[in-house]
């Protein structure tokens, strides 16, 4: 009898935790894998956390397991004009400041930072969005229309070149700092220090995406969550092994395992791990974040994300 089917989707396949998997050298045990184009038509998928604090505020039948295959820190990610005289966080208060969505995953961490971290206090920004919805916005917000539609990024930026916004916080690297335009740049210059900076301090090392199922898929297959956290810790370790084991693969950077060794001193051997033990800074969090943005009408607590057996499982 065939193993069945779990259908996966991929927000981002590309990414090297997740190669193992998508390339088809990373199985999961009792199941055949099938990976699909659209959320709505798996299984599974890597939801973006914010998007879980959503769901699991209106009820979606949803369960999560403590696998986080992309994860950033921030403060590289919030860009500013070059002549705004933005030179601190806190000289953001009172700028216009453009964003993707209020509930995109990168925002609310960038957020939570500015405010905990630098004493931003952020309902003094001017915010602005091409995606305004009032659903999910904490009182005293106020976010502002941009009239315009296409690609956010490119949008975004375009504002910030001319000068018609002051700076921008996303989820991707805008195309006038990959170009290294001058008249953009990003608000910490040394981005890596700052980051490094901040996790010393906070023990925060923020989670992008959680490993979500559908309930009704789980409660056809119990076994559904435990291994699908076996797969995705085993493509993780071997991504980690094709960057530093004994026969790496060639990328544009030829000091790679002494980078990820360097992280390891700073931030510790099991630094991107899949367990609740490990990520409860993280957890506690990206859930206080999200109550004080809008995103959920109470802090979550965050162990009811997650399917019992798979968050007790041991191992990282």
């Amino acid at each position: 009898m065939p193993s069945p089917k779990l259908r996966f989707y991929f927000r981002e396949p590309t990414i090297d935790t997740n190669i193992p998997i998508t390339d088809g050298t990373i199985k999961i045990e009792g199941f055949e894998w099938e990976f699909v184009p659209k959320e709505d038509d798996a299984d599974a998928w890597d939801c973006g956390f914010a998007a879980r604090l959503r769901a699991h505020a209106t009820k979606e039948p949803h369960i999560s397991i403590p696998a986080f295959p992309n994860r950033k820190f921030r403060q590289a990610y919030i860009f500013v004009n070059s002549k705004a005289g933005i030179e601190a966080a806190k000289d953001l208060e009172g700028k216009r400041v453009g964003i993707m969505q209020w509930d995109n995953t990168a925002g609310v961490w960038a957020r939570g930072a500015l405010q905990h971290y630098y004493g931003v206090d952020l309902k003094r920004i001017n915010w602005l969005s091409p995606r305004v919805r009032k659903e999910g916005v904490a009182e005293g917000f106020v976010i502002g229309k941009i009239d315009a539609t296409g690609d956010p990024d490119t949008l975004l930026d375009n504002l910030l070149i001319e000068g018609k916004i002051d700076a921008v916080i996303g989820p991707n690297v805008l195309p006038s700092i990959s170009a290294r335009d001058p008249r953009t740049r990003r608000l910490f210059r040394d981005f890596r220090a700052e980051e490094q900076v901040y996790f010393r301090k906070t023990g925060i090392f923020p989670t992008s995406h959680i490993v979500t199922l559908k309930q009704v898929f789980v409660d056809k297959h119990a076994n559904a969550p435990v291994a699908l956290l076996k797969a995705f810790r085993a493509s993780r370790d071997e991504a980690f092994n094709r960057l530093e084991g004994p026969d790496p693969q060639v990328i544009v950077y030829p000091w790679m395992a002494a980078a990820i060794a360097e992280q390891r001193e700073l931030m510790g051997e099991n630094y991107w791990s899949y367990n609740v033990g490990n990520n409860r800074n993280e957890l506690e969090a990206i859930t206080q974040y999200g109550f004080e943005q809008g995103l959920s009408p109470a802090k979550i607590d965050y162990m009811s994300f997650f399917h019992p057996e798979a968050a007790a499982l041991e191992g990282t």
